[in-house]
């Protein structure tokens, strides 16, 4: 019986114990908030009960356990015991993070490129399409195009992934590779590049690569454009152990483990920035744009009177390591991470090289909206029959800088290899265009996206006028044109 009270009493002990320690961040909270970010994900910030129009915010109990669970005290310090748990003693997932062998770590999110869990047929064709008409247009101006996919960590160093997850032996990226030379895109092979190198070009504790893969990228690149540039050859660096990594910042956020990082001796001397505007000193400007923070990046315009050419480049997070480079070989440069990304200031005959990078990981994002981007003028295919549906959608969307037309298609007139063409008829003149197979499924208001969707805009010298617009769907049985599916005044 004493045995027994002692047991009941020590089980209350203990229930007091933890809920008391489960108090304590809320009863600090006033002396001790936390206001530090978790990655790069912005603290939520307190609702209000009500919205701008004074109706009751309907959404104001969600919103406040975000806030709730994010501004709680040592919450970084929690999430970090949590996870040394997790991943440090039991050898588990965390975090959206999987713990690899030898100190590497890897994302969650690459997962089902490295297992081959793959894009419809149909996806991929649009995708490497979408490419393609980027390069006519770059090449129809008289200027340089090449594309190319920085591959996920573990497509380079699958050795590292843990046992259970096994490669499959094609992916999107290498479906995507098959199409990108059947339509003789000039495409930087940046995967095949890397993994024949015998050096550690990743950072053990990031996604991405280090500033040593970066400069072999840079040089891929360069080669790939024809373009004159200086190699960088037994350029002087440092190696040290200093970056912190933005997988370990998610793991560990209050328990900083670093990577060993190269560190190029560069001189910004000839480079002025037209955008961002950081400050005089050129070397802290570019240490800031290397960051991961991702502040005052989303558009860099430099001038470097000492270099030749100009680059337009559409990049990604992979793209800052390659900055250093690519500032110092050319006279103009205009790099952006937006999207829609802006290719309407590409002008002829203007030397520019186009870089189009986009991380392996992410190369769904490629159909999710299309370029900002003139259609390329072309003959019409010739129809074998015309066809109405309820499928088939048109609108347009015009502002001061273009006109946008962009809709859904039936599925029924499509094969894999199907491209779309738009048709403006008007008394006197027709005109047709290449359109993007891209769904506009934010404007379209969709609950997602579609394979059948087409996306273009006009030139901005197109003729006045009133026309018909209609849309031919190319098909290996035969070419399907839709009826007049709405009229435009120009």
């Amino acid at each position: 019986m004493k045995a027994k009270k002692i047991k009941s009493i020590m089980n209350i002990a203990y229930i007091v114990i933890f809920f008391s320690l489960c108090a304590v961040p809320l009863a600090l909270w006033h002396f001790y908030e936390n206001k530090d970010p978790i990655g790069k994900t912005e603290l939520a910030e307190m609702p209000q009960l009500t919205d701008e129009n004074g109706s009751i915010n309907t959404q104001f109990f969600s919103e406040f356990d975000c806030y709730f669970t994010d501004h709680l005290t040592f919450r970084s310090q929690l999430v970090t015991a949590d996870d040394l748990i997790k991943s440090g003693l039991l050898g588990g997932n965390t975090a959206n993070i999987i713990a690899g062998k030898n100190g590497f770590i890897f994302s969650n999110e690459t997962v089902d490129d490295y297992v081959g869990k793959t894009f419809s047929s149909r996806k991929i064709k649009n995708i490497a399409l979408t490419v393609k008409l980027m390069e006519e247009k770059v090449k129809a101006t008289g200027n340089n195009f090449v594309f190319t996919v920085a591959p996920n960590k573990n497509s380079v160093y699958p050795e590292y992934m843990p046992s259970r997850y096994v490669k499959a032996s094609e992916n999107n990226l290498s479906l995507l590779e098959k199409e990108l030379a059947d339509l003789e895109v000039n495409y930087a092979d940046m995967k095949t590049m890397l993994s024949d190198i015998d050096e550690v070009l990743y950072l053990k504790r990031d996604t991405h690569w280090n500033n040593l893969g970066a400069l072999y990228g840079f040089n891929l690149l360069m080669d790939s454009l024809g373009k004159e540039h200086t190699d960088y050859n037994g350029a002087n660096y440092t190696y040290k152990k200093s970056w912190q990594g933005d997988l370990d910042k998610m793991l560990y956020p209050s328990a900083a483990s670093y990577d060993y990082q190269y560190y190029f001796d560069m001189s910004y001397d000839d480079i002025m920035f037209m955008m961002p505007v950081l400050g005089k000193d050129n070397a802290a400007t570019v240490k800031e744009l290397m960051s991961d923070s991702e502040k005052n990046d989303t558009l860099i315009k430099t001038r470097n009177m000492k270099a030749t050419g100009q680059l337009l480049m559409i990049r990604d997070s992979f793209g800052r390591a390659l900055l250093p480079f690519l500032l110092n070989n050319y006279r103009s440069t205009t790099i952006t991470r937006s999207q829609p990304f802006a290719m309407t200031s590409l002008t002829q005959d203007s030397d520019t090289d186009v870089i189009y990078e986009i991380v392996e990981r992410n190369l769904g994002n490629i159909t999710k909206s299309a370029p900002l981007m003139e259609a390329v003028e072309c003959d019409k295919p010739k129809v074998s029959k015309t066809e109405k549906s309820k499928k088939n959608t048109i609108k347009t969307d015009k502002t001061d800088s273009f006109i946008r037309i962009y809709g859904l298609l039936d599925e029924k007139y499509f094969n894999d290899d199907s491209r779309i063409f738009v048709t403006f008829t008007s008394k006197d003149d027709t005109h047709t265009y290449s359109a993007f197979p891209i769904c506009e499924t934010d404007l379209l208001q969709l609950d997602e996206e579609s394979d059948y969707g087409y996306s273009m805009i006009l030139p901005r010298d197109f003729p006045s006028g009133s026309y018909d617009i209609s849309v031919t769907v190319t098909n290996d049985s035969g070419n399907i044109c839709t009826s007049v599916l709405s009229n435009i005044d120009i």
